[in-house]
């Protein structure tokens, strides 16, 4: 504590005890000091402005060593800090003593050395008659002692700046991120933690292993052979009553019925229930769909025929003539019979294909770098042909719901006309529009055009997921023998430079072996016909510049182009016009010079092309120093502006399409870029085309749903005429068919 801090505790505790008068032999008591400081005797000073937090300053001198130093006292009103003192002294200290004990007077506090400019102040005397026994007596220097002590001990003396509102709200944000944090770390050491009275966890079902391709195939053809005939009888029927209908809308047919509406009706559910009745492996479907709770379009041909059927009966009991809406339902049967049968002649092709020679030479696979051509495997190909497609997906949420709102539509234009007994006839229509036709063909249409595609040209994939998974990157990787495949390169001659050719072919057979070339075969050919020998190739080097370098017998060897050359200080012969030749240098001299001749593919220059309309880039991912793309613009006039990647990027890509595929989403039995892109270019198409049509059925069947209750609503019955229905779904059937045509041209 300072002096100067000494001198100002001091003469605030002279101000406010002038005036007083002491009085020998009395002593303060707890119950007057309260009286007179604790109960409104002075007014609170005005709060003072918020400040910073003052440091402690160092003591000029050092305190008693029997005493604690006193801390640094802020300039405040001592007056109302010692009535706020003795308020909190009163609730948190007992007044009473014990009666029989009487309180003992204080101890006489130690003298301390006075600073220079402190005031002398009067000793401490009782001035105050005593108490009665019972009361408890404080002296008046022990009371102030507490009180200075209790207001230099509180933080609350200092008040701190108020906290700004953007503050407020990051420590919101920070307490609240610290719960989430908390609380996910209990999770997770709460599933970490295995405890007794947890229950343990469901494993996961192991998929079903593949089953044989022969059998795949003797299964699925058999059941082709199944669906055709089945297919056939359910046409048959349906096209009889597509004739019934239209005949009896031209009025040819006027004479059989004129008088007979039971014996018309009974015709038509007749012939309705046949149609049903031919078609039993979409029930077959229908009840593995309802074990499963997974309806689909077969559930709503189902409802559709009880519904026309059930209408045909309480026509034919009510004698009641109206058009009857029998033939939507039954080619609607129909139509499902043959999405079925498209999708088993589809998996049959596949699975086919497939059997051919065991495992395929390619498949496809999809890395970050983007669609590439792998060695083939038959892996996954059964379970991914098997998976559902997107519009099979979206039927057991849509279709169901379709259904229910036909049936809270037609009970709302029923019973809001007063005609319950046209509730079925009602449903039966909104039945006809609201269900396209399109439906059962939106997923099995376009695979079955991509799958015939393919099939010319060598290549599979393995149904929709396949296709989705092999052209779901906008990129394909090419190497070099799918822009130029075998036998489409030559070596049109050679010339050396002071070097026996034995040795000239060797070094140079044994460096593109190394680098995996696609000039291997040709070395090795040439190899054999001069005689020579593989030798081992040290400290190999690929260059960004096209080329490769290393060590043979403690000779620096260097091979690539002439750029390559060139930029490493090799001597070239003057007026040198060969482009796509490959140079030979052993420490630095030249000794060879190979011509080789690229000749471009027509199936090669197409898939460029394609790649090009469709806005797929290739990534070349060549090892040949002369593949770059001038050659291929010289090649096949044709800009394709591919990706070319640094020599190290090549090399890891490279790298990658020699690797085996992990599983086959697409296989492929042909060499050259054309079936690559085929599959690519085709999935992506497909996949387009499903999305589509799938959502103009949806949208065909909802505009046709408010139409119809609109028009059943005010009773326009002569516009929904059957003929009408049949022809507004056949317009909606229309793209679909388009769109599932565009598959296969590209």
């Amino acid at each position: 504590m300072t002096d100067e801090e000494l001198d100002l505790m001091l003469s605030e505790t002279g101000r406010l005890l002038r005036g007083v008068k002491p009085v020998e032999g009395e002593e303060y008591s707890l119950e007057d000091i309260l009286a007179e400081y604790g109960q409104g005797g002075a007014e609170p000073a005005p709060e003072p402005k918020p400040a910073p937090k003052p440091e402690p300053k160092p003591a000029a001198k050092s305190a008693p060593p029997d005493k604690e130093p006193a801390p640094s006292v802020d300039t405040v009103d001592l007056r109302h800090t010692v009535a706020q003192t003795m308020e909190k002294m009163m609730h948190g200290v007992a007044v009473k003593a014990p009666e029989k004990k009487r309180a003992e007077p204080a101890p006489k506090p130690e003298p301390k050395p006075a600073a220079k400019s402190a005031v002398k102040a009067a000793p401490a005397r009782s001035i105050f008659p005593a108490e009665p026994e019972g009361k408890r007596t404080v002296p008046l220097e022990k009371v102030m002692s507490q009180t200075v002590e209790s207001v230099l001990d509180e933080d609350d003396a200092i008040l701190e700046p108020p906290i700004p509102l953007d503050q407020k709200l990051r420590d919101v944000l920070e307490n609240a991120l610290a719960r989430f944090r908390a609380a996910r770390r209990r999770r997770q050491e709460r599933e970490d933690t295995e405890s007794l009275w947890e229950k343990p966890e469901r494993a996961e079902p192991e998929e079903e292993p593949e089953p044989d391709l022969d059998d795949a195939v003797r299964d699925v053809k058999r059941r082709c052979a199944a669906l055709r005939s089945y297919t056939l009888w359910t046409a048959v029927f349906a096209l009889l009553l597509l004739v019934l209908t239209a005949t009896d809308a031209a009025g040819w047919t006027a004479g059989l019925w004129s008088g007979l509406p039971a014996v018309q009706a009974l015709v038509y559910g007749l012939f309705l229930l046949l149609t049903a009745l031919s078609a039993v492996p979409l029930w077959q479907e229908l009840s593995r769909q309802v074990r499963r709770r997974r309806p689909g379009c077969e559930a709503a041909a189902a409802v559709s025929v009880l519904v026309s059927v059930s209408e045909c009966i309480r026509c034919a009991i009510s004698g009641a003539a109206v058009p009857l809406m029998a033939a939507s339902p039954a080619v609607f049967l129909f139509l499902c019979m043959e999405g079925t049968l498209l999708e088993s002649e589809r998996r049959r092709e596949t699975f086919r294909l497939a059997q051919l020679g065991g495992v395929p030479p390619f498949g496809v696979s999809v890395t970050a770098a983007g669609s590439c051509k792998r060695r083939g495997t038959l892996k996954g190909l059964y379970r991914l042909s098997m998976r559902p497609d997107p519009a099979r997906r979206w039927q057991r949420i849509l279709a169901p719901l379709y259904v229910a709102v036909t049936a809270v539509l037609a009970g709302v234009v029923s019973f809001s006309r007063g005609e319950g007994e046209q509730i079925l006839r009602v449903w039966s229509l909104l039945l006809a529009v609201a269900i396209p036709f399109s439906l059962p063909l939106t997923g099995a249409l376009p695979l079955r055009y991509l799958t015939r595609r393919l099939a010319k040209s060598g290549c599979a994939v393995a149904g929709y997921a396949g296709a989705r998974m092999a052209s779901r990157s906008r990129r394909v990787v090419v190497c070099d023998n799918d822009l130029f495949p075998p036998g489409t390169v030559g070596l049109n001659g050679l010339k050396v430079f002071g070097e026996e050719i034995g040795k000239v072919v060797s070094y140079a057979a044994s460096v593109t072996s190394q680098a995996h070339s696609q000039l291997t075969p040709l070395f090795e050919e040439l190899l054999t016909a001069e005689g020579g020998c593989i030798v081992p190739v040290h400290d190999m080097q690929f260059y960004e510049e096209g080329g490769v370098g290393g060590t043979i017998r403690g000779e620096s060897v260097m091979m690539g182009s002439a750029y390559f050359m060139r930029k490493h200080h090799v001597t070239l012969p003057q007026e040198l016009k060969l482009k796509t030749g490959v140079f030979l240098a052993v420490d630095g001299a030249l000794i060879a010079i190979f011509a080789i001749k690229y000749q471009p593919s027509r199936n090669v220059e197409w898939a460029l092309r394609a790649l090009r309309r469709n806005r797929i880039e290739p990534v070349m991912a060549t090892r040949s120093c002369n593949v770059t793309p001038p050659l291929l613009r010289r090649k096949f006039n044709l800009d394709a502006k591919p990706i070319y990647p640094n020599v190290s990027t090549r090399l890891a890509l490279s790298e990658q399409c020699d690797e085996t595929a992990q599983i086959a989403p697409a296989i492929i039995y042909r060499e050259g870029l054309m079936p690559l892109t085929e599959v690519v270019v085709g999935g992506r198409r497909m996949t387009r085309s499903v999305t589509v049509a799938t959502v103009l059925a949806y949208l065909g069947g909802l505009c046709g749903l408010l139409l119809a209750y609109y028009l059943t609503s005010v009773g326009a019955w002569e516009q929904l005429e059957p003929l009408r229905v049949l022809g507004y779904q056949a317009l909606w059937l229309l793209p679909t068919w388009l769109l599932s045509s565009l598959v296969k041209h590209y």
